[in-house]
């Protein structure tokens, strides 16, 4: 058994070493309030392509533990660097999936537009009222609300909502996805909406990570209103989020850069 470099946010993880091969195991206590991510991973990983994901060998709860063991997939996180030979191959997956998943393979997911509904945003910030707060956020708060309570994220793709290069593996050329523990039904766009907010954290402006997405068909097909909304919206979550005492080490610089794309896109 090896403690592996990914599948940190479960409980336990490791790549267990079989008789029949290795295998990732994740799992977590089945009491705990976030456990239906990993149901909603159990549920939704039996219906992804294997070109797309690792395939899902075996879920069993035991002993008060949830447990997934997943195909083992080697290869390496892809960089989102400006000068990545990496982008192409990102490019083709969010191409993929927006095709391959849509329609959704199952009418009993969750929505992304239900989820989002009820977490709070740049309202719960302005009540807040955070002496830090973003002198251009302070200023264009109210907008923000505006918008973010008018966010439209319905469709009938089967999205991930957590895309980024910790939850990707390459390998031989082809971008497999990981921890699908996020995965709602919604609009064939998000995921590559998700990837411009990570293109801008590795240093590219907003003009060039929305001319790298904008190669994405369901992207481009988007309305710009929406685009803008999902962006005030997805600020608001994480700059909420991000003045948590459990916030990791990094959501501060995330949700710094997701305020960049509201301002973006709202200038």
């Amino acid at each position: 058994m090896r403690s592996p470099e990914f599948g940190k946010s479960s409980e336990f993880s490791a790549v267990l070493d079989t008789r029949d091969g290795r295998v990732f195991c994740k799992g977590v206590r089945a009491d705990r309030p976030h456990s239906w991510t990993l149901r909603n991973e159990a549920a939704v990983s039996p219906l992804l392509p294997a070109s797309l994901a690792p395939q899902l060998l075996w879920s069993v709860i035991e002993d008060g533990w949830h447990m997934l063991g997943y195909e083992y997939v080697s290869g390496h996180y892809p960089s989102l660097s400006r000068a990545s030979g990496d982008l192409d191959v990102v490019g083709d997956l969010v191409v993929t999936m927006a095709d391959v998943l849509t329609p959704c393979p199952s009418a009993a997911l969750h929505s992304i537009a239900d989820r989002w509904g009820s977490a709070p945003g740049w309202a719960a910030v302005y009540t807040q009222s955070p002496a830090d707060l973003d002198l251009w956020a302070r200023a264009h708060i109210g907008a923000l609300a505006t918008l973010e309570r008018g966010v439209y994220l319905d469709g009938n793709t089967l999205v991930h909502s957590d895309l980024h290069p910790a939850n990707m593996l390459v390998e031989d050329g082809r971008v497999r996805v990981i921890d699908w523990a996020w995965s709602a039904r919604g609009a064939a766009w998000i995921d590559t909406a998700y990837v411009v907010v990570r293109l801008m954290y590795e240093g590219h402006t907003p003009e060039a990570a929305e001319a790298w997405a904008m190669h994405v068909p369901s992207f481009a097909k988007a309305p710009e209103s929406v685009l803008t909304a999902f962006a005030a919206k997805l600020s608001g979550m994480w700059e909420y989020f991000g003045r948590s005492p459990k916030a990791r080490a990094h959501a501060r610089e995330l949700a710094n850069t997701a305020r960049e794309w509201a301002r973006y896109r709202l200038s």
